[in-house]
Formats: C-alpha cells, sequence, structure tokens
C-alpha cells in the first residue's frame, strides 16, 4: 500500500492546499501565543519601571551570545529557503539535501549557544525566582526554545526525505520543504521581535 493510500484526501493538490491552510492556522495560533506573551512582558515592564523595582542593578545586560546565536538562526533560514529553492529547479538530491543539512545544524546551533548564554547568565547572577525581570527572560526566551526543539524533528524527516530524491520541481512534491519552510521562517520571524523587545526590556528606564 503506497503513502497516497494512506491520506484521508486523495487528490494531491487539494491535500497540500488543506495542508497548507493547516500550516497557517496553526502559525496563527502561535502568533497569538507570542504575542500574548510580549504584550505581557511590555505590560508588566513598563509598571515595574514606573515604581523603580524592575531590572536589579547587579544583574547582566543581554549577552552577546544572543546576537550570534540570531545571526545562526537567519542563516539556517536562509538555507531551508536554498532547500527549496534548489528542488524547485530540479537540482539533485544530494544538493537539496546538503542545504537541508546545514539548516538543521544552524537550528542545533541556536540551541547549543542558548543553552551556553543562560548558563552563563546564571553565573553572573540572573536566577530564574530571584526577580520578575530573570524569571520573565527564562520564559520568553524558553518558550521559544521549546518550539525549536519542536521543530527538529519534522526538519530532521524532511532531511532525510530530501536526500531521498523526494522533493521534485512541482510545489506539490515539496510540501514538506513548504510546511518546514513555513514554520521555521516563522520562528525566525518571532525571534527576531523578541531579541529586540528584550533589548529594550534590559533597560531599566
Amino acid at each position: 500500500m503506497g503513502r497516497d493510500a494512506l491520506q484521508p484526501i486523495e487528490n494531491v493538490q487539494t491535500r497540500f492546499s488543506a495542508g497548507l491552510l493547516g500550516m497557517w492556522l496553526f502559525i496563527a495560533s502561535l502568533a497569538m501565543v507570542f504575542g500574548a506573551s510580549i504584550i505581557a512582558y511590555i505590560i508588566v515592564r513598563s509598571q515595574l519601571v514606573s515604581e523603580d523595582d524592575w531590572r536589579p542593578a547587579a544583574v547582566p545586560g543581554l549577552p552577546s551570545l544572543l546576537l550570534v546565536s540570531t545571526g545562526i538562526l537567519l542563516v539556517g533560514s536562509l538555507t531551508l529557503a536554498l532547500a527549496n529553492r534548489a528542488a524547485a529547479r530540479g537540482a539533485k538530491a544530494v544538493q537539496i539535501g546538503n542545504w537541508m543539512l546545514v539548516t538543521c545544524l544552524m537550528f542545533l546551533g541556536f540551541l547549543v549557544l542558548q543553552t551556553i548564554a543562560w548558563i552563563d547568565l546564571v553565573e553572573e547572577n540572573l536566577v530564574f525566582d530571584e526577580s520578575l525581570y530573570a524569571w520573565m527572560f527564562y520564559v520568553l526566551t524558553g518558550l521559544h526554545a521549546l518550539h525549536v526543539v519542536a521543530g527538529l524533528p519534522p526538519a530532521f524527516v524532511t532531511t532525510a526525505h530530501a536526500y531521498q530524491g523526494r522533493y521534485s520541481t512541482s510545489r506539490v512534491s515539496r510540501a514538506g520543504l513548504v510546511y518546514c519552510g513555513m514554520y521555521w521562517h516563522f520562528l525566525d520571524a518571532v525571534w527576531v521581535v523578541l531579541y529586540l523587545v528584550l533589548l529594550w526590556g534590559m533597560r531599566s528606564g
């Protein structure tokens, strides 16, 4: 029994369109989660700054590793787009797979740098439960990191499929690359916004 026989929607174009709709609805729900979290951060910061009780004087600012990890995440988004573009142009499976492999390495590198940054911050006395400033920083960055972790298995599967030659010039055949790209480009955009908000939020006033 082939893969198509297991699908609830027989027409591949209809199935692809349904998948796109599902991805957009999923991304919209994630946007609400992140949007609400960022709005809550801004409100709490504004309130505590007015009370002169926001950022403790002894805690550090944003580590430079976060800027580096931002660059790595954006590179991963670029290489994913290049994988999709290579498939659309009829490139060999190994070329598409190599772009996806680099993409996965970039996303893993992002998580590694985030972890190192958290460890460095704890060692510099930015402890999770000692201030609301610290608590909200770890919650926001941790929320994003969880979604990065959740996106890795689909990225690995897409990479394996790329090496197997499943993607071709037809956009329908590249559904895995398209869906994966939608999710990761969204996460990258969210991180850039988060980074800018945190950079603004680290100020005492």
